[in-house]
């Protein structure tokens, strides 16, 4: 469960990292803005996706989202499963000399339902879910 004080951190924050994996466990890394708690078990995060992030999502929707202070180096880690992807931006084509080819072409939007939040930190912690 997201509570409110986790709420307030999260939209607090102009981006996070996500991570998702292939069918095989090869991980990959990603960043995001457009952070918004939907409600107590859902959290919203909007980027222009690569490829490989939106492949791997498509084949294994479970995903860990990172959301760190870059001051402090704390936040949070939010771990669980993509349930809806939506197109919220489409760019009108490619523009060679302009954009680095393979660019992402859509933005998307990614309605994560969260199973756990943890503590994010560089100092000791556990990894014993906040919500429990």
């Amino acid at each position: 469960m997201i509570t409110d004080r986790i709420k307030e951190f999260i939209e607090s924050q102009d981006y996070a990292l996500v991570a998702s994996a292939d069918q095989e466990g090869k991980p990959h890394l990603a960043a995001g803005r457009g952070l918004k708690v939907v409600d107590s078990a859902h959290l919203a995060i909007e980027a222009w996706f690569c490829h490989r992030t939106l492949k791997n999502v498509l084949r294994n929707p479970r995903v860990a989202v990172g959301i760190i202070d870059r001051k402090s180096g704390t936040g949070y880690q939010l771990t669980g499963i993509v349930e809806k992807s939506v197109d919220t931006a489409i760019l009108d084509g490619y523009a060679p000399g302009m954009e680095k080819p393979g660019a992402p072409q859509v933005m998307e939007r990614f309605l994560v339902k969260v199973d756990a939040v943890l503590e994010f930190s560089p100092e000791s912690h556990t990894d014993r879910s906040l919500t429990d």
